[in-house]
């Protein structure tokens, strides 16, 4: 694997998960990567955006705490159930992650209804398809469709040992529905049926809604120090 550039203390700006703090990063770009090599950078803690992969590394903070799902040990607590049951109705297929307008559509409307994102047609395009359409590693993404209609899709990439989570999207009219909820357990169900170990969430970032959320997917890891250590109940 060789890195087309390796950047480090790369300032990104204003924290996007905690206030009052600062967020600096190294990274690299690479258009391919072994799926092993971004595992094992996954266990020394660094994630992708599209081909680029960073660490953080911010001055005085270690709250991006990476964590991973044990699959095989899963079981959904009574509110995840709820919400499976809520979503039966969904299909859910699996396919390559090729760039379709459907696909692109449904990313529009979901950045523009939660990120207030609204940057002209041909721009965001241009990131679509660099952040979920050109990944460096194998990757599929997963379509929740309520009959004809697409209202979700969820990007993953398929490592050695795990599925990494890599993003989701949905309808925002839908959002009664739980579906980030749904959509991390039916990765955790496809991981499983692969005989994977793991599904890696990103980051749990405590004291962040957005991201805290990801410690309720019993039992987990994080990686602390360097090392994965197991958290139960």
């Amino acid at each position: 694997m060789e890195p087309n550039e390796l950047i480090h203390a790369i300032d990104q700006g204003p924290c996007p998960y905690l206030p009052n703090r600062h967020w600096l990063t190294q990274a690299f770009a690479a258009e391919r990567l072994p799926a092993a090599v971004y595992e094992a950078l996954i266990d020394a803690g660094w994630r992708r955006s599209g081909p680029v992969l960073y660490q953080n590394r911010c001055p005085g903070c270690t709250l991006c705490i990476p964590i991973r799902t044990h699959v095989q040990r899963f079981r959904p607590s009574r509110s995840q159930r709820r919400v499976q049951r809520k979503n039966a109705d969904l299909h859910v297929s699996i396919h390559d992650p090729a760039a379709d307008e459907d696909l692109f559509a449904l990313y529009v409307e979901y950045q523009r209804a939660r990120h207030h994102d609204k940057q002209p047609e041909e721009q965001a395009r241009q990131s679509f398809v660099r952040f979920l359409c050109n990944a460096p590693v194998p990757s599929l993404v997963m379509r929740y469709r309520l009959g004809a209609q697409l209202i979700g899709a969820g990007w993953v990439d398929v490592l050695p040992r795990g599925l990494s989570s890599v993003y989701y999207v949905f309808d925002p009219h839908y959002a009664a529905r739980s579906l980030g909820v749904f959509s991390v357990l039916r990765e955790i169900e496809l991981a499983a049926q692969l005989n994977k170990e793991w599904l890696y969430l990103g980051f749990f970032v405590p004291g962040c809604p957005s991201m805290s959320y990801k410690a309720n997917y019993h039992p987990y890891d994080l990686l602390i120090g360097g090392r994965w250590h197991r958290w139960r109940r």
